[in-house]
Order: C-alpha cells, then structure tokens, then sequence
C-alpha cells in the first residue's frame, strides 16, 4: 500500500471546486468544510510534505470520513480521497500509536478466529439470558454515559452458533460445472450462519461446488481504516495464500465490504498477484457468470434495494443485486430515492460518532420509508446492521436481508 508522500501528486489532482460538497454524507449533516473531501485532500498534501504535523485535530477530521467514495465518483479529477485518508490515517498512526484496547482489537481479537467463536458466544448468552434486558431496564448505561446506553443499542443479534460451527455438521456437494471458493466474512461467521447457508444452497442449485477455506482470517478491512497497514498486509497475505490453494475457478463474498478489500489484496502484498481477476460478489457471480436461475416458491413481499457504498462504488456491483432481485417469483421491487447514498455505518463509526451517524441514517430510513416497503435487501452484513438499528429506532416494521437470502427462499 503507497504511503501518503507516495501519494502526494494524487493530492495535487483536486481543483478545489467542491462538488464534493454535494454528495458528502458527513458535510451535508455538519455543513463544516473540514468535513468535506476537498479539505481532506488539502490537508493530506500538507501532512505529505511535512507543513503540517499531526495534531489532536487533525486526527479528529481524519476521522470524520465514512469512506463511501461517493466524493471519488462525483470529482471532476477523480482524485481519490477514500485512498488518501487511509494513507494520512496510517501516517498518523505510525506517528501516534494506536489507543490500547483499539490495538488489541485490530491485531489480536478481530485475526483470532477462536477468540471471535468465543466472543460470539458470550455476545449471544448475554441478549438471550436476559442480561441485555435486565442491563437495559436498570439503567446502568445511561448512568455510566447517555452516549452508551444509545451505543449499546447498535450491538447487532448474535447468533447461537457461528458459521463456523455450523460448517463442522455440513456436507457441502462435491463436483460441478465451476469450483468456488466462498470467503466466511466475520459477520457472516458471528451475525448470521443463515445468510452463509443461503449462499451455499444457492450456490449448489446452480451447479458449483463450494470450498470453503475456515481458516481464513478478518479481511483487513477494520486495520486498514484505523491505519493498522502492517496487520492488513499479514492478513492479506494469510488469506490470498488460503485461497489460491483451493485452485478455485472464483473466489466470491456475500459481504461489499469484504469483497472491496480482496478486490485490492494486490495493493497489500505480492502474494495476490491475479488475485483481483477472481473475486466476485455472490450476486455479480450468479447474474454474471451463469445466470440466475431462482425456484418456483413465490416470495410474497415488496422489496427495496440500499447499496452498499463498497459494493457499488467499490466494486461496481448494482445491476446485479437488483436483477436477483426481480427475479424473484412474487416479490415487488420497489426502487427507493438515494438508494446509494452511505446509511452511515461504516464499521465501527457509527458507534464512535453515534449522533452524526444517526442523522445520516434518518435520511435513509426517510427514503425507505417512502417505498413502504416489507423487506430492505442489502449485499452488506454491516450496512444490514445499521438499516435494522435505523429501523427499529423509527419504528419501521420492514426486516433487513440480503439478496441471496431471498432467492434461497424460492427452492
């Protein structure tokens, strides 16, 4: 990955017209031109070129980026400013250090698979032996911090078992027309086994055969955006090492996240070289490569699409999630105003800027609400996250799913 003085002419690219004003999520809520991509690039050239140093502020409007990309795409010179604040990030990390408990988390608890089976699980007992409940009700958390209590409530439900358990009682079908090798994404693991089983048994119906590699790590995703450059690399390179050895015609993701981030291990570590040409998102794949073929169950709902900003703009994937989509016998597509613009999740930001993240997410839930729909289908566990959050706090009776969860309904 290129260091911010490696990408100092990137920076000298921006014209300061500030187009970038009008789709940046962030600006639009603060309305502060710090907040806008423009001022980030200006700031990045300077840090580069040793005018700047690192401050308390600085790092504070580093911060403020959600990565959507919707700046790089709306940019006469198609500066990219997702790359150059992850490269400033990783500068002010190498200067700073990392706070304790983030460290440990990046480079310790998110690689560790079994400390993720263990987490999960202790995440799962607490909602579900009335520890959340009882915490809840005793208003222990708006003692400690009103902002906790708020935090505590996007805490997503956990399941009983992770994928991987699951994965120990299954007999994934051998031979087919195309090997493909399916990357288990941390949410899928913890969150939602379903949405994992859906791919499998969808996969299956159209004739590959599945390999799953389970020692496969985080994809590098939450290192790189706190500039942990050093964890992404070994984890790119565990990866791609784990994944070429399938000798898997594709290697596909059911997360935009997850997916944008193998699309560039290349950027990370020599290990991927090809690597890029391989990876597909699940829904890129089936309309793609082999055409979707869904059942003759009907699916008696109206849908709507949001899409995920590392999807869509990431990897280019839109068309195909909405095809699946309409595919689907008796479900209503409904399509939504602004249904790529961010919903302000963006991993762990909408719990270290809660109030901002909420004012992004309310416009959102405003656009779904005016579809009315009964399901919001999203090809991002984490974007899934924060729509049912969104949801539930505007009391909107829709569920979240992903695309492929509801075509494995029609079998």
């Amino acid at each position: 990955m290129k260091t911010l003085k490696q990408m100092r002419e990137e920076s000298e690219k921006c014209l300061r017209c500030g187009l970038c004003q009008i789709v940046c999520p962030i600006y639009n809520v603060l309305g502060s031109e710090p907040a806008v991509a423009r001022a980030k690039v200006r700031l990045a050239r300077e840090l580069a070129g040793d005018v700047l140093k690192v401050t308390p502020r600085m790092r504070k409007i580093m911060s403020l980026c959600l990565n959507c990309k919707a700046c790089v795409a709306n940019c006469p010179s198609q500066v990219h400013t997702d790359k150059l604040v992850l490269a400033a990030r990783a500068q002010i990390k190498d200067e700073d250090g990392l706070p304790f408990l983030l460290g440990a988390a990046l480079k310790q608890f998110l690689p560790n698979n079994s400390l993720q089976g263990v987490a999960a699980k202790s995440a799962y007992l607490y909602q579900h032996l009335g520890l959340q409940q009882a915490v809840r009700g005793s208003g222990l958390l708006k003692a400690v911090s009103p902002d906790l209590a708020q935090k505590e409530g996007v805490m997503p439900e956990f399941a009983p078992r992770t994928f991987r358990a699951e994965l120990a009682n299954m007999t994934l079908k051998k031979g087919g027309k195309v090997k493909v090798a399916y990357y288990l994404s941390c949410m899928t693991n913890m969150v939602n086994p379903a949405l994992g089983k859906a791919v499998i048994e969808v996969l299956e119906r159209h004739g590959c055969e599945v390999v799953i590699p389970t020692d496969v790590q985080c994809c590098g995703t939450p290192q790189l955006a706190y500039g942990d450059v050093e964890t992404a690399e070994a984890l790119a390179r565990n990866n791609a090492r784990l994944l070429a050895a399938t000798g898997a015609d594709y290697i596909l993701t059911d997360c935009g996240t997850c997916g944008d981030t193998l699309r560039h291990y290349e950027e990370l570590t020599a290990d991927a070289a090809g690597f890029e040409q391989k990876v597909l998102d699940v829904s890129e794949f089936l309309v793609d490569k082999l055409g979707v073929k869904p059942g003759d169950k009907p699916v008696e709902a109206v849908v709507t699409y949001h899409d995920s900003c590392h999807l869509n703009r990431g990897q280019g994937v839109n068309r195909q999630p909405r095809e699946i989509l309409k595919a689907i016998p008796g479900l209503t597509f409904r399509e939504m105003a602004e249904a790529d613009r961010c919903c302000g999740g963006a991993g762990t930001f909408a719990i270290t800027n809660y109030d901002l993240s909420m004012a992004i997410l309310d416009r959102k839930v405003g656009n779904i609400k005016a579809v009315n729909p009964t399901i919001v289908a999203a090809g991002c566990p984490a974007c899934k996250m924060q729509l049912e959050h969104g949801l539930a706090r505007n009391n909107v009776g829709a569920t979240v799913a992903h695309p492929v969860e509801l075509l494995a309904k029609t079998y």
